[in-house]
Formats: C-alpha cells, sequence, structure tokens
C-alpha cells in the first residue's frame, strides 16, 4: 500500500487473514476518497439514498434511532476500521441516521465499484461477509442483554463488548480502552437514564471493578464480569475453511491463511 500508516480496515482484516498485496490495493482504492468529518456531523439522514458503502478509516460513529417524542437510542456503534452500510446494501435508502461520535475520517465508495469485490478478490468478499456476519452476532447478543439483564449486567455486557470489538479493531489492546461517550449517550445505548448510569459507574469504581480517566475506562475484574455476564466473544471464533483460495498468481499471503482460524 502507498500509505505510510497501515489503514485500520487493512489491520482489522489482518487479525483474521494474512491479506495480499492485491486485496490491500484494493481496500486502498475502498479508502481513496477521504473526508474530514467534525464531531455530531450526520454522514447519512433518514430517507437519504444510499449509493454504497463508506469506510470510517478513522474515528467513531453511531447509528440512532429518534422517537415521537424526542428521545433517541444508540443502536449501534461503528470503529475505526469498520464499513459503514454493508448491512443496509440492498436497500436503496437509509432507514436509521449515523451522526459521527467523534472527529474522524470516512471513505464512501459507490455500490458499482464492489462488483470487482466478488469477481476479482473472492476471499476478501467471504471475509468481509464472515466479518459481518459476527457484527450481526454481537448485535443480537447486544439485543438480549437489553431483554434479559438487569440495569448492572446491561452496562457490564455493554464495555465488554466494546473492549472485544475494540480489541478487534487494534485500537483498544487490553482492558483498557476509550469510551468517547457522555452518561446521557451510554444511557442512549444501554436504555438506562443518565443519572442510573452515573450511579453505576461510581458503584462500579467504589467497588474496584473499573477506573475512570475521560475518556478511558479500565476494567479491573473482567474475568468476574465476563462470568457474571456469561459473555461470548464472537470474534474469536471466525470460520475461514470456506474461503476461496488467493490467486497463484498473487505474491503476498499463503494458503495458510485460507485455514480455519
Amino acid at each position: 500500500m502507498s500509505e505510510d500508516v497501515e489503514s485500520c480496515l487493512v489491520s482489522r482484516l489482518s487479525r483474521f487473514v494474512d491479506l495480499t498485496d492485491r486485496e490491500c490495493d484494493f481496500i486502498a482504492e475502498l479508502e481513496k476518497d477521504e473526508r474530514p468529518q467534525r464531531k455530531g456531523r450526520p454522514i447519512l439522514s433518514v430517507g437519504d439514498r444510499t449509493d454504497g458503502v463508506t469506510v470510517l478509516k478513522t474515528g467513531w460513529a453511531v447509528v440512532k434511532s429518534d422517537s415521537s417524542d424526542g428521545r433517541s437510542q444508540i443502536l449501534r456503534i461503528y470503529l475505526p476500521g469498520e464499513v459503514m452500510g454493508l448491512a443496509e446494501i440492498g436497500s436503496s435508502h437509509a432507514n436509521h441516521r449515523i451522526v459521527m461520535q467523534t472527529d474522524g475520517v470516512i471513505c464512501p465508495f459507490p455500490r458499482q465499484g464492489l462488483a470487482p469485490l466478488f469477481s476479482d478478490y473472492p476471499r476478501l468478499g467471504a471475509l468481509l461477509t464472515a466479518v459481518g456476519s459476527l457484527d450481526q452476532i454481537a448485535l443480537r447478543h447486544h439485543a438480549s442483554s437489553l431483554a434479559s439483564m438487569d440495569a448492572t449486567h446491561k452496562l457490564k455486557f455493554w464495555l465488554l463488548q466494546l473492549r472485544s470489538r475494540l480489541e478487534v479493531a487494534n485500537v483498544g489492546l487490553g482492558n483498557r480502552f476509550q469510551v468517547p461517550f457522555s452518561q446521557v449517550e451510554i444511557g442512549q445505548a444501554v436504555g438506562l437514564t443518565s443519572i442510573y448510569v452515573n450511579k453505576l459507574l461510581r458503584r462500579f469504581v467504589d467497588g474496584g471493578e473499573i477506573e475512570i480517566e475521560r475518556p478511558y475506562i479500565r476494567l479491573l475484574v473482567r474475568e468476574q464480569w465476563e462470568g457474571e455476564c456469561e459473555f461470548i466473544n464472537p470474534f474469536v471464533d471466525m470460520d475461514t475453511s470456506w474461503f476461496p483460495p488467493v490467486a497463484e498468481n498473487d505474491t503476498t499471503g499463503s494458503a495458510e491463511a485460507s485455514e480455519p482460524a
């Protein structure tokens, strides 16, 4: 790749397979149209025509749903290196709005430009499909936690899942990670009031379960929390055995990259 700094998308996908030079070149094409964005700027509004996908090269973004009484709910968080719009690729118009949670850079890519992904880079297409499926599993786990857990465990589960996703993105390793959300926004993500979120965070700190140095949180008893919440990390169990092999003339990468993870 021509960039001096490896892209977050390359870094994220490289956790699962050893990308070839050609695959990295295609990702570079995805990220060619860089557009800086400020925190709070809408990327997509309800009813907008969706013309393709968007790589979140740097920064964070959120999918929001607004109710008739003016309240907002955070439905999904996008992290650096994730591709926004893959789950909605079959729809011509946006059903929810996407807003930048932090300053960042987005790279829009037209829908018609995705055709070579499946014809010329089938392994990369399979990888993006598999990553998207793991994202959907994580979203189901989150939805299940909202429906079945008490407030304490909802918040614990949310923090555990955010940490695991940041680890995949290679932008949050270990138990200390960034949480660029206000207590109101955390409440929008887990279905709690900001007052309750504040109460729980103070309880976690006083109990020696977390440390807070805004915007960072450190989990001090992560394994204990994972046991309490029956937390399952879907991103450590990708099946790559069905991936098509890379082209024979590809000089980088190996057949071993298509073996089961």
